[in-house]
């Protein structure tokens, strides 16, 4: 049985939200890469803050989903916003610009 200090959120406290061009990002990856993904987002949903902060965006998260294909996501109050999926480099390219239109639709 898994106690909870306090302040800390459940599993079912998190709510999961993509934005709308990371569906693009998945269409790129391999069946593979795909099954280790799904695998990974359950792993974030109960534990979001488990791997590297990245400089240039609070609250923004990656996680490897393989040697060269990273996940990037932020995390907003209790919602992880998947940003991008992708190989190393595009994927840090691209996380700064859908951060920044998220928190601008946002405000």
């Amino acid at each position: 049985m898994t106690t909870l200090k306090r302040g800390e959120l459940k599993l079912t406290d998190w709510e999961i939200k993509e934005h709308p061009d990371f569906f693009k990002d998945l269409d790129k990856l391999s069946t593979k890469d795909l099954e280790i993904f799904f695998k990974k987002k359950e792993k974030i949903k109960l534990n979001p803050e488990r791997q590297k902060h990245l400089s240039g965006g609070e609250n923004c998260y990656r996680e490897p989903i393989t040697d060269n294909i990273r996940l990037i996501y932020w995390i907003e109050g209790k919602t992880i916003w998947l940003l991008t999926i992708g190989k190393h480099k595009e994927a840090y390219k691209e996380y700064l610009k859908r951060l920044y239109s998220l928190r601008t639709t946002a405000n």
